[in-house]
């Protein structure tokens, strides 16, 4: 169940500002370990609402996180009265982007219930609250388990080079998981070549600094995929970056050469050490 923007008929913790003091910052935290079989996600959840923690101490109310799998269907909930979940996903289960929502929600019937913490719009006001109405709703958190997150900072774990009849010229097709550089066969034979193979700061240069360049600009219309999710996790977890300087087109040459690191300089470098030595005139 996912609440954003859905209205309850009774104040809810976490949704706007109907129950005081709001959700801290860190009121969800998740650490991720993973094997060769499973994906093993440690939750740990935090609020402050004594009226609601005493619920919970009365077994009136319980924790809940519900994860989701939209390309494989699979749905599961996990009920806790202690706010830790280790929850295990098996890698086969999944496909792509998992979903999760952790709540407070109530366990049995609560007559006449009020919270001290109501916003003023309530006050005065109770409600007789039945199993599964929710007391606290955290931010919905996501992993993506397409994303090669060892690799993040490898230009081929978002991008690749492929050979195309279709095409008489290079051609950046960004509406699959990859950027695929699309070449013309006799285009494609002379990069196959391994001398220009063994160039990556050249192509880096050209070829895949056009073409993350282009899919920078179009990334809002094809954010589901996993190109476009390995670009935003990098935006958003790594320092000196933020998704914010997608907002501004003049941002996004300089974004690009960052997000590889450089590219001209790591040219002009290959170049002076390739070039042979010359007696200064």
């Amino acid at each position: 169940m996912n609440l954003n923007n859905i209205s309850l008929p009774y104040p809810v913790l976490g949704i706007s500002d109907d129950v005081l003091p709001l959700l801290p910052e860190d009121s969800v935290k998740f650490e991720l370990t993973a094997d060769i079989r499973n994906y093993t996600f440690e939750i740990n959840l935090k609020f402050d609402n004594l009226d609601i923690q005493r619920l919970i101490d009365r077994g009136e109310a319980e924790y809940s996180c519900e994860y989701e799998c939209a390309r494989t269907m699979m749905r599961r909930c996990v009920i806790s009265s202690d706010p830790q979940f280790t929850i295990v996903v098996p890698r086969h289960a999944v496909n792509g982007r998992i979903n999760f929502n952790c709540y407070v929600s109530v366990k049995s019937h609560i007559i006449d219930y009020s919270n001290r913490g109501f916003n003023s719009d309530y006050e005065g006001f109770v409600f007789n609250m039945e199993p599964g109405d929710i007391l606290v709703s955290f931010p919905q958190f996501h992993y993506d388990a397409d994303i090669r997150y060892d690799k993040l900072q490898a230009a081929g774990s978002f991008m690749q080079i492929s050979e195309s009849n279709l095409h008489e010229q290079v051609f950046f097709d960004i509406s699959g998981n990859k950027i695929d550089i699309l070449m013309p066969p006799t285009l494609y034979q002379l990069y196959c070549n391994p001398i220009v193979k063994s160039s990556a700061e050249i192509i880096h240069s050209s070829l895949v600094l056009n073409a993350l360049t282009y899919a920078l600009l179009n990334i809002e219309d094809h954010e589901q995929t996993t190109w476009a999710k390995t670009i935003y996790y990098r935006l958003d977890s790594e320092e000196d970056f933020s998704r914010t300087e997608l907002q501004e087109p003049s941002n996004v040459p300089g974004l690009a050469q960052r997000l590889l690191k450089d590219p001209y300089l790591r040219l002009f470098n290959k170049i002076i050490v390739s070039a042979p030595n010359q007696s200064e005139e």
